[in-house]
């Protein structure tokens, strides 16, 4: 009886138990909703430009003219909004970006080049895409398709004249404007909840260009890299 007493009083002494205050739990992390902006930018690998000519004159002498391609450069920027928190999840982007296209011509006399010439077109993207996305947590995969118009603008051709080694540019410029289509596909890594780097490829259409071309449709492949920032 005695120990029991002793007990109870040591008890009522010591006071309330001392419990250890326990943070809250972080909220979870939705990757990859909402509003964002993005900057990218990579190679325009190949492009569908190459053509050729031949004309055969009444002495038996064949010129041909045969046009290809270089590697050119792009870089632009992305608004976009990602509806909903599910798997997947449609997007609707703006797509803006500078699209360099580097052409050359060869000039050939029997068989053997005369001249030569190259030119850069520089040309501007605006298109609206239409994208799925896919989200598996930090990784998010997405394909889709997009349309808009372009505009494109060269300013001359440097000509090289291979038996004298001269080179001349030509003068005045052309410009042209119409119809652009793409099919976008690619994927994101985020790093954090509103940041992620990811890599896209394009197949981007001109449709009837003017510039350095004729009136034809060109067709480019690009691929790229970017980062984007959720809001």
């Amino acid at each position: 009886m005695l120990s029991f007493s002793s007990l109870f009083v040591n008890s009522l002494l010591a006071g309330p138990p001392d419990y250890k205050q326990v943070a809250p739990a972080p909220p979870p992390c939705d990757f990859g909703t909402g509003w964002y902006f993005a900057l990218d930018g990579g190679a325009n690998v190949y492009q569908d430009i190459k053509t050729s000519a031949d004309f055969t004159f009444r002495n038996g002498d064949v010129i041909s003219i045969s046009r290809d391609q270089n590697v050119g450069g792009w870089g632009g920027l992305k608004f976009g909004y990602v509806f909903g928190k599910g798997t997947f999840r449609p997007t609707l982007e703006e797509d803006l970006f500078y699209n360099g296209i580097n052409t050359d011509i060869h000039v050939n006399l029997n068989n053997v080049e005369v001249a030569h010439s190259s030119n850069l077109i520089n040309s501007g993207a605006f298109l609206t895409n239409f994208i799925a996305r896919f989200a598996f947590g930090r990784f998010q995969p997405y394909a889709g398709a997009g349309v808009g118009a372009y505009y494109a603008a060269a300013s001359g051709s440097d000509i090289t004249v291979n038996r004298t080694g001269r080179t001349f540019s030509t003068g005045g410029g052309a410009s042209s404007g119409s119809l652009a289509w793409q099919v976008v596909a690619g994927a994101d890594y985020y790093w954090t909840c509103k940041m992620s780097t990811f890599v896209e490829y394009k197949f981007l259409d001109y449709v009837a260009m003017d510039v350095g071309n004729g009136h034809k449709q060109v067709g480019q492949q690009l691929v790229g890299a970017g980062i984007r920032f959720n809001f």
